[in-house]
């Protein structure tokens, strides 16, 4: 993976937000300034793997976008300000994002702040919010403006998970989720999937950030009291890790299915050969194939920048592709123009994947898949 950050921070940014400052994508000088686009995301702390793989290959599609001449003859410049993953910092990075950095939007928002509170306060500023990596129904209700989506929601996710288990004859599931607004949107979309279909919700437990052992045992003991034949996986990932890893040796031998959301290469490098039979919804192509246009253009962009192909950076490719297209459609670089373009955007066929901003007016077509983590440590579909 790419790894030449350019850490320009500030000293007043790093005592605000507690960053070593922030990272932005290198831009060529063209003589005008920069189309600064701002994104909080953890790139240190338990998901850094995440944050960094969506942050580094946005920057590698902004990279060909400037050698290619801009936007205009302006260079794209990704400011990316580290959270930790924790939803009060993403709050404080947004102000700043808006304030000092002066960006025209905010993308690629990853973690716990990039469900509700990245959102909320995007709306605040008067940005508009693209491709956050969340599945969160209250940002995809139309209750807040300028929200622009490529992926599909956990509704769409839990509703795949609910008919394929129903296929395979399993009828009794179970929800571990973090206890917050987000958990109970999981709780409330699995019962009303699962009872629709005469199947029972065996039970359903909460794990604080990260599953902590003050959390982990109760969970455990609540969720298999249950006697479920799977169990859904809907807290962070190593909260979600810890969870199987306890459930394991408590000698349950059931499914696991887990969201795009949580169960990416990382919750499998945590899990090791416990990884082995875990299957993840997926909400992008297949990363590792060269089946389709869209999959061979990826890998070779992969090769071009040294980037490591995952399903984190294939979202990412996508996405920044996406935002390049609407920003090429700006009458001019402000928050209202790149969201009056993102609202026509038409969609964009990427070769065996359509990609699109989905927003207010329009309803993101469900385009989920299922993965299974194999015993030779990688995912199969």
């Amino acid at each position: 993976m790419q790894r030449r950050s350019l850490l320009l921070g500030l000293p007043a940014v790093s005592v605000l937000a507690g960053l070593a400052g922030p990272c932005r994508a290198h831009a060529r000088d063209s003589g005008q300034p920069s189309i600064r686009i701002g994104q909080s995301a953890p790139v240190t702390g338990p998901l850094a793997r995440v944050g960094t793989a969506f942050r580094d290959a946005a920057r590698a599609v902004f990279a060909d976008t400037n050698a290619q001449g801009g936007i205009f003859g302006r260079d794209i410049e990704l400011v990316t300000l580290d959270d930790e993953d924790r939803a009060e910092r993403t709050a404080v990075n947004v102000k700043l994002l808006a304030s000092q950095h002066q960006v025209i939007g905010l993308f690629g928002f990853v973690g716990a702040g990039a469900h509700r509170v990245g959102a909320r306060a995007a709306a605040q500023e008067g940005l508009p919010y693209v491709a956050p990596v969340s599945g969160s129904q209250e940002l995809r209700s139309g209750a807040l403006p300028w929200m622009y989506h490529l992926r599909a929601g956990h509704l769409d996710e839990i509703e795949y998970i609910a008919r394929h288990t129903s296929q395979i004859g399993i009828r009794r599931v179970s929800l571990v989720s973090e206890y917050n607004s987000q958990g109970w949107e999981l709780r409330d979309a699995l019962i009303s999937s699962f009872e629709s279909r005469g199947d029972a919700v065996a039970s359903i437990s909460s794990v604080d950030h990260e599953g902590s052992r003050y959390s982990l045992p109760g969970a455990v003991m609540s969720v298999l009291a249950g006697r479920p034949e799977a169990i859904l996986l809907g807290a962070d990932y190593v909260a979600s890790a810890r969870f199987v890893e306890a459930a394991r040796q408590a000698d349950y031998a059931g499914l696991f299915y887990t969201l795009s959301t949580v169960g990416g290469n990382a919750l499998m490098e945590m899990l090791g050969p416990r990884a082995a039979g875990v299957s993840v919804t997926q909400v992008v192509p297949f990363p590792w194939s060269a089946a389709s246009v869209v999959g061979r253009n990826f890998l070779a962009f992969c090769a071009r920048h040294q980037i490591e192909a995952s399903f984190a950076s294939m979202e990412a490719y996508l996405s920044a592709n996406l935002l390049v297209d609407g920003l090429r459609h700006m009458r001019e670089p402000t928050p209202a123009k790149l969201a009056e373009a993102l609202d026509g955007l038409p969609p964009r066929d990427f070769g065996g994947f359509v990609g699109a901003f989905y927003g207010k007016s329009r309803r993101a077509p469900a385009q989920i898949d299922l993965t299974v983590f194999s015993r030779g440590g990688k995912f199969v579909k």
